[in-house]
């Protein structure tokens, strides 16, 4: 299994009150590392995005025919160990083309919730992650790690993970250690699991977690250690999204505005799009601060 065992979890506590009292909000984002808001976004917004998303697994063979799709119900037998790379890789690349995708990465309470964090505007990441978990493949959950591994640039980036539908703890709803950004930098090694890497957790860490609503969003330091639960359904496929948020003025790396993977140019990814989107290259707007990839700290 690639998640650690978690000892003690607790509910989580609703931060949206706090959206109105930045200070409160600050204080209770610097003493957990991770803040959760209840309802943050319109449901309807992620449905749209799911529907697109199994539309797309269904056409892969990965939903259960016969089944209302958007049930998201996983087809029999399948297993991620025996997928084709190729065929993974070609899902995955569909998925970044989907202009309703990245239009969830710049949601305007999403945005608005992230500034008063920071107390100035918000550079949204370009670099956007979609996730799709199956049933019963608990190797390929996501380990225990820090984001700030992969991530790099400013220390005040924090990510954004959205479940695309409702998403109880049997699904696999991602779990954060309390106070864990508050221990630095941590020792990452290689291990099975979605991003390859983990850190170390300890036996007495209280974790963050719980059963996730759609539209619900939580979001965590980039050296707050967080995993997800597995997907221990049977029959269910978990698809989310992780987008990351850092003040604009911050350094940001170079990797971070390019499309997940590397496997696609931008102007793949807006091959089908309007030619005036908004949406396109809308980090080209501010004077960042842009430093080279050196992975790690």
């Amino acid at each position: 299994m690639a998640t650690t065992a978690m000892k003690t979890v607790e509910p989580f506590i609703d931060a949206t009150p706090l959206l109105d009292e930045p200070e409160l909000l600050r204080r209770r984002a610097s003493t957990d590392g991770f803040l959760f808001f209840s309802g943050l976004i319109d449901p309807e917004r992620i449905f749209k995005l799911r529907r697109e998303m199994l539309k797309t697994c269904r056409r892969y063979g990965w939903v259960k025919e016969g089944s209302e799709f958007m049930d998201g119900i996983a087809a029999p037998d399948i297993e991620m160990i025996n997928f084709a790379p190729r065929a993974w890789g070609d899902f995955y690349n569909e998925i970044l083309k989907l202009r309703s995708f990245h239009a969830l990465s710049l949601e305007p309470n999403l945005l608005a919730a992230c500034d008063r964090l920071f107390g100035e505007k918000t550079l949204p990441h370009s670099r956007n992650i979609a996730r799709l978990s199956f049933p019963q493949n608990e190797d390929y959950a996501t380990p225990p790690h820090q984001d700030h591994y992969y991530i790099g640039g400013s220390r005040r980036t924090w990510t954004a993970w959205i479940p695309c539908g409702h998403c109880p703890v049997a699904l696999g709803g991602l779990a954060v250690a309390k106070g864990s950004h508050h221990l630095g930098f941590l020792d990452t090694h290689k291990a099975t699991g979605a991003g390859g890497h983990a850190v170390e957790t300890g036996r007495d860490w209280v974790w963050g977690g719980g059963d996730y609503r759609c539209g619900d969003v939580i979001i965590c330091h980039s050296l707050a250690v967080h995993q997800a639960f597995p997907n221990t359904t049977g029959d269910q496929l978990r698809l989310s999204c992780d987008f990351r948020y850092q003040p604009v003025g911050d350094p940001v790396r170079e990797d971070s505005l390019q499309p997940h993977m590397n496997w696609l140019t931008w102007e793949d990814v807006y091959e089908s799009w309007p030619d005036n989107d908004p949406l396109k290259y809308y980090w080209k707007c501010e004077d960042l601060n842009i430093v080279k990839q050196v992975k790690g700290r």
